[in-house]
């Protein structure tokens, strides 16, 4: 079986968009799920989440790294991060037990596999929470992989940078569902996009599947009840910025 890897990032305790992104990935026929960081946050769902993704880890069928967010829920980020994010991380903190607590202190920074590194923010000091934005920042990134293939998220937004012929990295805007070829040949940062808190003006769940086989990146949009997931937010007393980006995407 050819396997395929599925790679979910910045879930933020979005359960609904969970559900949907982990069923059209088992349609797809995704053998693998890697998690990259942000599994909790801004929704209302921190709980189901750790929980779905601590069984998928048990069986053996998936892997995740720590994200900011995560970080967050044991350590104090409430001068790095904005009243709304900060607001949510407490309230989220007073929902897990010592046991979904530990398990989040236990998450890598960074994961190197043969070809392929994961991580949440960028392999340049992974700690330092770095955007991926430009030429130099995915740059940094692949140096410091030293992989043909790096997976993040952070940035919430899906795109593929790959390293020309001179070496330089260039942004990529890719369609969704239309497989990319990314040979093993050229260098790549693939940002995966936000599964729980999509900013681009697509209220859908983002998510991608690599082909490492047949050197195949494919960025995929899911439709989910995000009117549920916002009213769930809402419900909790978290702010109102927060259920309403769900609704708009940004």
């Amino acid at each position: 079986m050819t396997e395929r890897i599925g790679l979910f990032a910045d879930l933020h305790s979005n359960l609904e968009a969970f559900e949907a992104c982990m069923a059209r990935a088992s349609e797809l026929g995704v053998t693998r799920i890697v998690f990259l960081g942000d599994l909790v946050g801004y929704n209302a769902d921190p709980v189901a989440i750790l929980d779905r993704i601590g069984d998928l880890i048990a069986a053996k069928k998936a892997l995740a790294v720590l994200g900011n967010h995560d970080a967050a829920v044991f350590e104090d980020y409430s001068k790095r991060m904005n009243k709304s994010a900060w607001t949510a991380i407490e309230w989220t903190r007073s929902q897990l037990s010592t046991q979904h607590i530990h398990f989040l202190k236990n998450l890598p920074l960074i994961l190197h596999e043969e070809e392929i590194c994961f991580t949440h923010a960028s392999a340049h000091h992974p700690e330092e929470w770095n955007y991926i934005t430009d030429s130099l920042s995915a740059w940094n990134c692949v140096e410091s992989s030293g992989k043909p293939y790096t997976f993040v998220g952070h940035v919430h937004e899906q795109a593929l940078f790959y390293q020309t012929a001179v070496g330089k990295l260039l942004r990529f805007a890719p369609q969704h569902s239309d497989p990319v070829p990314v040979w093993r040949y050229r260098r790549w940062v693939g940002i995966a996009g936000s599964l729980g808190q999509p900013r681009d003006g697509i209220a859908q769940a983002c998510f991608a599947i690599f082909e490492p086989a047949i050197e195949s990146l494919t960025f995929h949009r899911v439709p989910y009840d995000n009117y549920s997931a916002a009213e769930k937010v809402r419900l909790a007393g978290l702010p109102e910025d927060l259920a309403n980006r769900l609704i708009t995407g940004r």
